[in-house]
């Protein structure tokens, strides 16, 4: 087991990281990913084609992203936006969010739901930033390796594996992929995952199949092609730029 180091200083933490996480993040490569690779680049090459370099409102600052990530998990963009932007908006610096109150730290962000929850998540979450690692929490987190960056977001309550992915590769520029229920649909319908692939299971390999240094690209703009193209229910086929690569859009042609 990887034991994560250094913050907080007296040494109590004891956040672990387990091989399997640790295989997430040096990207190994299953077998059949050599056939594979040269689809996933051209799914690549068409979305950007398509969508450009979609930008999804993450933000550089790895602080700013810890919150958005937060208010954006099971709820809809525009709810989890207008949050975002009232919690920043009330208070200007993290240690404002520390000392605030569950009270007014629901009047910012209820309305995107499970408020009491993120509340607290997002009260202890400023506190630990700034108990953990100073007055400039972003800049103490950029200079974390890859394994320590993972484990202490791990640490943090709200953040599971993907939304420590995204804060990873958005904020503090680790090569990861994020496997979110977008980039599972879309790439189960392609045919490079089951159908029935649990998310954990699809986690754990699809990583290996996106070509190096080309996670974030591809995580975006399979992110936009599954909010507008590759919805849940009744995926618009005829409008997909990959439909003669993907199983699914194939046998919607025929």
């Amino acid at each position: 087991m990887y034991c994560w180091p250094g913050f907080p200083p007296n040494g109590r933490n004891t956040t672990t990281m387990s091989e399997f996480t640790l295989s997430l993040l040096r990207r190994q490569k299953p077998r059949c990913a050599k056939t594979w690779l040269p689809g996933i680049q051209a799914i690549t090459d068409l979305l950007l084609a398509e969508y450009g370099t979609p930008t999804l409102g993450n933000y550089r600052d790895p602080v700013k992203e810890i919150f958005y990530i937060v208010l954006s998990a099971k709820t809809t963009e525009p709810l989890y936006q207008a949050a975002y932007r009232r919690l920043w908006k009330r208070f200007r610096t993290l240690s404002e969010i520390a000392n605030a109150s569950a009270t007014e730290l629901y009047e910012c962000i209820g309305g995107a739901g499970l408020g009491t929850k993120r509340s607290a998540q997002l009260h202890e979450i400023a506190r630990r930033l700034i108990a953990d690692l100073g007055s400039n929490p972003g800049k103490r987190l950029k200079r974390l390796s890859s394994e320590d960056a993972y484990c202490y977001l791990r640490s943090l309550p709200g953040i599971g594996p993907k939304s420590a992915f995204c804060i990873m590769m958005y904020s503090l520029d680790f090569d990861v992929f994020p496997v979110d229920t977008h980039v599972h649909r879309v790439l189960c319908r392609v045919g490079v995952i089951r159908a029935r692939a649990k998310h954990y299971h699809a986690q754990s390999y699809l990583p290996g199949f996106v070509p190096q240094g080309r996670s974030r690209e591809l995580h975006a703009a399979l992110v936009v092609h599954g909010r507008r193209i590759c919805t849940p229910r009744l995926p618009s086929c005829q409008l997909c730029v990959i439909r003669n690569l993907c199983k699914y859009g194939r046998k919607a042609s025929r």
